[in-house]
């Protein structure tokens, strides 16, 4: 039924512009499955025909006779011509009150002697047929196209002005092909955005999301704009349900990347998606009414994503909760039209919400990034700085001259590991992205200097199986720098340790070191403040991976321990997001 009310609103609009058109329509229709050329005239006797409401016709394998009986009006002007439409999956002949008017493909007893006829056809009633009263369409039909196990079929008919009826499939397209433009603009921009600028999973499922809803859109406009024959009515329908069910999944895998939820919530989300998609296609009966069914259930979890996001204040979820539901406000008014008249309107407004979401998130995180480079670079300057203060250089001046004098090869030991911590410190303090490898190399060759420095056996003890795992440069070295800063290590062996946990996609880095005076740390409840070494971390790990990073310290048992967790990436992959974003 829905072509009717597809039929019924266009006419409709059409009457806000011009004169109010005559619809003329029959509730019942008469079949038999016999074939006789009497039945081309309208029978008076129908005691051997079968009844049916229009809701479609049972499909035979043989050749069947339908008629419909229209009470035709006084025409409003001489010049007004009806037409009559008739949508059925068959071929036809058709009889005007015993006049051949039509043939729609060629009415045949198997698939070789029948031409499949169009989907939709729209026929002029002869001016001579149309005077007031009853008048009967006959319909010689066959369907030997149709696809096996398939036992019921669509039909309608109906007659009006024949002039609105072959501007109807027009005007039902024109909105939606207005709008395939900005889809696919909107389309290619998000692709391009993901694969030159944001490498965010949220650009590349909206992409595909307007692709989709493109190819949806086509597929809906096809009927009107190419007629095609009845054997491709249902391929059409099931290219329109795998699209719904698509765009489906896709509406909740962008809400889903687009607030960032946790992995196990996203495939919980999904889950259900999918569930109610299946439960949809296997307990539901007909076309339209699963494509409907399958993408309310997608924008249902979308909402339900939403008003999670909302409830956790995260930005713009407010804004995009009520763009959801004016979305999904028209179903309310005709669900069986929303797909073909309401949809594309409405989502026209709910894309141009996601995209001025998706700009506000863009340009966001591009100031986050710059702020996180000049803050990464200034806390830089500043680290290099506390390594070179006078005090260091006089100190270090101090006992090269006195190793010098008593202790020749110390000195020239000492020098050279001073040389190779300034090495590696010229090495990666300009990058943004080092391998574990190297930093753990950088943190040895500063305990190496400390160690002579200070009398003290300094030793860093490694648990890592992945070192060339990517990590922004100085993050360990900060915390082994603040272990010494914070503790005033007296004498002995002090031995720090390194730990590295690898799961699936993220890596955790445990760093621990023994306190040694508990009054000369700064220690704020079970964390520890480390001035400008936690600033730097902060914004070297914001500038490398977002906000999918955290940072955890504790005391136990008077040792330090600190857990640094974020996603565990090769470094080559790393250096093509940073030059990315």
């Amino acid at each position: 039924m829905r072509i009717v009310y597809l039929i019924m609103i266009c006419l409709f609009t059409f009457s806000l512009h011009a004169k109010q058109p005559i619809l003329i329509a029959s509730d019942t229709y008469h079949v038999i499955n016999d074939d006789k050329p009497e039945y081309a005239y309208p029978i008076t006797d129908k005691s051997q025909w079968q009844k049916h409401a229009f809701n479609g016709f049972v499909i035979r394998p043989d050749i069947s006779w339908f008629q419909i009986d229209f009470e035709l009006p006084h025409r409003h002007e001489s010049t007004q011509n009806f037409g009559v439409f008739v949508s059925i999956l068959g071929s036809f002949e058709a009889y005007w009150d015993g006049q051949l008017i039509a043939k729609n493909g060629v009415v045949g007893l198997s698939k070789s002697t029948e031409t499949p006829g169009i989907i939709d056809k729209i026929m002029l009633i002869p001016p001579t047929l149309s005077r007031p009263g009853k008048h009967t369409l006959s319909l010689r039909v066959s369907s030997q196209h149709v696809p096996l196990g398939l036992d019921n079929g669509s039909f309608f008919s109906l007659v009006t002005d024949y002039e609105q009826l072959i501007q109807l499939p027009y005007k039902k397209a024109s909105r939606p092909l207005i709008m395939s433009g900005a889809l696919l603009l909107v389309a290619l921009y998000s692709l391009f955005l993901y694969f030159t600028s944001f490498k965010q999973a949220s650009y590349l499922i909206f992409s595909g999301l307007c692709l989709t809803i493109l190819c949806l859109l086509l597929t809906e406009s096809w009927r009107g704009l190419a007629p095609y024959t009845y054997d491709w009515q249902i391929p059409r329908l099931q290219l329109v349900l795998l699209l719904s069910c698509l765009a489906s999944l896709l509406l909740t895998l962008f809400f889903s990347w687009f607030y960032q939820l946790k992995s196990r919530q996203k495939i919980i989300w999904l889950s259900l998606v999918v569930i109610g998609q299946f439960i949809t296609l296997v307990s539901i009966d007909g076309f339209d009414n699963r494509s409907l069914i399958v993408f309310i259930i997608g924008v249902g979890s979308a909402l339900g994503i939403t008003i999670y996001a909302t409830l956790a204040k995260q930005q713009h979820a407010i804004l995009m909760l009520g763009g959801l539901i004016l979305f999904i406000a028209p179903i309310s008014i005709n669900m069986y039209s929303y797909m073909d008249q309401y949809f594309f309107l409405s989502f026209s407004a709910l894309l141009c919400l996601m995209l001025y979401t998706l700009a506000q998130s863009m340009n966001q995180r591009h100031k986050q990034l710059i702020q996180s480079q000049l803050t990464a670079n200034r806390l830089e300057l500043e680290l290099v700085k506390r390594n070179l203060q006078p005090h260091f250089i006089l100190n270090t001046l101090t006992a090269v001259e006195e190793w010098i004098e008593e202790s020749p090869a110390t000195a020239v030991k000492f020098i050279n590991a001073l040389a190779d911590e300034f090495r590696f410190m010229a090495a990666t303090s300009a990058q943004s992205i080092i391998t574990l490898k190297d930093e753990i190399a950088l943190c040895q060759s500063h305990l190496k200097v400390m160690s002579y420095r200070t009398n003290i056996e300094y030793s860093l003890v490694i648990d890592a199986n992945l070192q060339h795992a990517a990590i922004p440069p100085g993050i360990i070295l900060t915390l082994v720098e603040n272990a010494i800063s914070h503790n005033h290590y007296q004498r002995g062996d002090v031995t720090l340790s390194l730990v590295q946990t690898i799961n699936q996609s993220q890596q955790t880095l445990s760093f621990t070191a023994p306190i040694d005076t508990k009054k000369d740390k700064q220690v704020h409840g079970n964390n520890i403040r480390l001035g400008i070494g936690s600033q730097y971390i902060d914004a070297r790990l914001n500038e490398s991976f977002n906000d999918r990073w955290s940072m955890k310290s504790s005391i136990i048992d008077d040792m330090w321990h600190i857990d640094i967790s974020f996603p565990l990436k090769r470094l080559n992959d790393t250096l093509h997001e940073l030059k990315n974003d």
